[in-house]
């Protein structure tokens, strides 16, 4: 590992919380279902959903449109999604549409420079409009994008009021920075890779991307794939890191509620059979808090 955001030895200092205040256990109480192991999670995300996909091309947003062929009256969760800097609208549209097949309503702003959070806050308040009748009521919103998109979600999670953030390598140190911290009860998931070299989960230094992210935030789980880098999720569907992100969404914004609790279990709540841990192949370092381990799967 390049830049790990937590060693085995060294710098203990950087931990957002140590091991000793884990609820270490099996199977129980806040993991989902009992047969539940991360390992059948993450072989489930790495396939598409039951929704069929619609992309929708407009001047400043691109819309990946879902339908239910089984319910044709389904309504949906909103993503909102930034690029990373030079990306366009065609950048990521295999993992897009894929995220959206798990009957999630995407609306990915087209701009190149997404920091701000302002691109992302409008493709979803368009999305919001535009689709008014394919949108839940009472609907939840995760804001997420790569790179700068990753540093912006933070922003435009703010300028909506997101109850989610799903942070993709973000980076908030040369293309963009968090203005302020997320609200309080806004869960966030921040996923990086192993051999980023572009924007790494961090270092020791008090400027890393990792510390960053925890110091505006207050339920925060973070993985690490092992032996990617920072354009693994622009290939096809994303590598590990796409089907970690596909496990996220469906934790965060699947309009199925026992789908949702089960992916839940892999970021929320004690630690169980379900939850992502360094004894997966996939992963090289996992980090969560007191708000993680203490939120409801």
């Amino acid at each position: 590992m390049k830049t790990p955001f937590l060693k085995k030895a060294g710098f203990l200092s950087a931990m957002l919380i140590s091991s000793s205040v884990f609820a270490i256990g099996g199977g129980g109480s806040g993991g989902g279902s009992t047969q539940d192991t991360f390992d059948t999670l993450f072989s489930e995300a790495e396939a598409d959903g039951r929704c069929s996909v619609n992309r929708v091309y407009t001047t400043d947003t691109t819309f990946y449109v879902p339908s239910d062929p089984s319910n044709s009256s389904a309504r949906f969760n909103i993503l909102g999604w930034g690029n990373g800097t030079g990306g366009d609208s065609t950048t990521y549209t295999t993992l897009l549409e894929s995220l959206a097949s798990q009957c999630v309503l995407v609306a990915a702003a087209n701009t190149e420079n997404s920091g701000t959070g302002e691109e992302v806050q409008n493709a979803v308040n368009e999305a919001r409009s535009r689709y008014a009748s394919k949108v839940l009521s009472g609907h939840k919103v995760c804001t997420s994008g790569h790179s700068q998109g990753g540093g912006g979600s933070f922003n435009a999670a703010n300028r909506l009021d997101a109850d989610c953030v799903i942070a993709i390598q973000a980076d908030t140190r040369f293309t963009t920075e968090i203005y302020a911290p997320v609200a309080s009860d806004v869960e966030v998931i921040a996923l990086w890779s192993e051999d980023d070299s572009l924007a790494p989960a961090g270092s020791e230094y008090l400027t890393s991307n990792t510390r960053n992210v925890e110091a505006n935030t207050s339920i925060l789980t973070e993985a690490e794939t092992a032996g990617e880098d920072h354009f693994t999720i622009t290939f096809g569907r994303g590598g590990d890191i796409g089907t970690m992100f596909r496990m996220a969404v469906k934790a965060q914004l699947s309009n199925d509620s026992a789908e949702a609790t089960r992916f839940r279990g892999a970021f929320w709540g004690p630690e169980t059979s379900a939850t992502v841990t360094e004894s997966a192949s996939v992963i090289s370092e996992v980090e969560r808090d007191a708000g993680a381990v203490n939120t409801q799967p």
